[in-house]
C-alpha cells in the first residue's frame, strides 16, 4: 500500500542555471519491533529514535544544473515513495527506468537528505548510492551500505553490519555483534561491547573501552587498542600498532604488521606467555621475561609465570613491551 505524501516541488530558473527542489513529509503509525527500509539513489540517511511510536519521514532533494528539463525528468523517474506493509515501512527513491540513461550536459549538483524517526526498538536496512548514513539510539538489527560516504552509529543495541566504498566509520557506545568495512577511511570504535570486526583498505583503526573480542585489519594505517575486555587480533600491512592491556589480561593478543613498530603496554602484575619476532628490528621488554631468547630480534618466554598469549610479529620495525607505570619490576 503506497502512502500519499505531501509533495512540494519548487523550480527556480535563471538565464544561466536552473534549480529544482523537492520536499516530502509523512507521519505514519508504528509499533516497536518493526522494520525500516530506506533505498535511495543518493543522499544522506539520518535515522534515530523518536519521542513516541510514530514514524516520521522527511525527505529533501535538490538538483542544480544548467538543464531544468533534465532536472524534472530525473525527479519524475525516481520519485520518493513511502509505503507501509504490516509493521515494515519502506522509503524508496530509485530510478524506475534504468535502461534510459540521463546524459547531463554542463554543470550538475545533486543533494538529498532523508531524516526518519522511528520507535526506539526498531530494525533497519539502509542503502544509498552515495552519501552519509547516521543511526542513533535504536535497539534492533541494523544494516547499512553506501557507495561513498561516512558511517556514524551512536548507542545502537543489536547486531550491526555496515559497509562504505569510501568514507570513515564511527561507532560510539554500540552494543552487539558489530561488523564494519570501508574501502578507504578511518575506523573508530569507543565505549562499546559485544564483538567487533572492522576492516579498512586505507586508514587507521582505533578501538577504546570495548567489552568483547576485537578483530581488526587495515591495509594502510595504524592500529590502536586501549582497555579492551576480550581477545585482541590486529593486522596492518602498512602501519604501526600500539596496545594498552588490562590486568588481568582478559584474552589472547595477536598483533602483526608488515611495515611498522609494535608497542605494547601491560600492567606490571600481568601474566603473559610471550612470543615476539621482528624481522628487521629489535625485540625488547622492560618487564622480566623468563624463558628462551634466541637473539636480538626474537623473544619467547613468560611474564609473571605466564597466562594469556601475547603474539607479536613485525616485518619492518621494532617490538617493545613496557609496564603501564614508570616503575619497572626488579629483575
Amino acid at each position: 500500500m503506497i502512502i500519499r505524501t505531501l509533495l512540494l516541488l519548487f523550480v527556480a530558473a535563471t538565464t544561466a542555471s536552473a534549480l529544482s527542489e523537492e520536499n516530502v513529509s509523512q507521519t505514519l503509525e508504528g509499533a516497536p519491533g518493526g522494520k525500516l527500509i530506506v533505498d535511495v539513489d543518493f543522499g544522506t540517511i539520518d535515522v534515530s529514535a523518536g519521542a513516541d511510536d510514530k514514524i516520521s519521514v522527511m525527505a529533501h532533494r535538490k538538483i542544480d544544473s544548467d538543464n531544468q528539463a533534465q532536472e524534472k525528468e530525473y525527479l519524475a523517474s525516481a520519485p520518493v515513495t513511502v509505503s507501509k506493509e504490516g509493521n515494515t515501512v519502506t522509503i524508496r527513491a530509485r530510478r524506475q527506468n534504468k535502461e534510459h540513461n540521463l546524459n547531463w550536459s554542463g554543470r550538475c549538483s545533486m543533494d538529498a537528505r532523508y531524516t526518519v524517526h522511528v520507535p526506539r526498538t526498531f530494525n533497519s536496512e539502509l542503502r544509498t548510492g552515495g552519501g552519509t548514513i547516521m543511526v542513533a539510539e535504536l535497539t534492533g538489527s541494523m544494516s547499512a551500505d553506501t557507495s561513498g560516504g561516512k558511517l556514524k552509529f551512536t548507542h545502537l543495541h543489536g547486531p550491526t553490519g555496515a559497509t562504505t566504498s569510501g568514507g570513515s566509520i564511527e561507532l560510539n557506545g554500540c552494543e552487539g555483534a558489530l561488523k564494519v568495512d570501508t574501502s578507504g577511511g578511518r575506523i573508530e570504535a569507543t565505549d562499546g561491547s559485544g564483538s567487533l570486526e572492522a576492516r579498512t583498505s586505507g586508514g587507521s583503526i582505533v578501538v577504546r573501552n570495548f567489552g568483547g573480542d576485537t578483530k581488526v585489519e587495515t591495509s594502510g594505517g595504524r592500529l590502536t587498542f586501549e582497555n579492551i575486555n576480550g581477545k585482541i587480533t590486529g593486522r596492518s600491512s602498512g602501519g604501526s600498532i600500539s596496545a594498552k592491556l588490562k590486568s588481568p589480561v582478559p584474552g589472547d593478543v595477536n598483533l602483526e604488521t608488515s611495515a611498522g613498530s609494535i608497542d605494547v603496554t601491560v600492567p606490571p602484575d600481568a601474566g603473559l606467555d610471550i612470543e615476539a619476532e621482528a624481522s628487521s628490528g629489535r625485540v625488547t621488554s622492560e618487564l622480566p621475561v623468563t624463558g628462551t631468547r634466541t637473539d636480538r630480534d626474537s623473544m619467547k618466554g613468560k611474564i609473571n609465570g605466564g597466562g594469556k598469549s601475547l603474539v607479536l610479529r613485525s616485518g619492518a620495525g621494532s617490538i617493545s613491551i613496557k609496564p603501564t607505570s614508570a616503575e619497572v619490576a626488579a629483575r
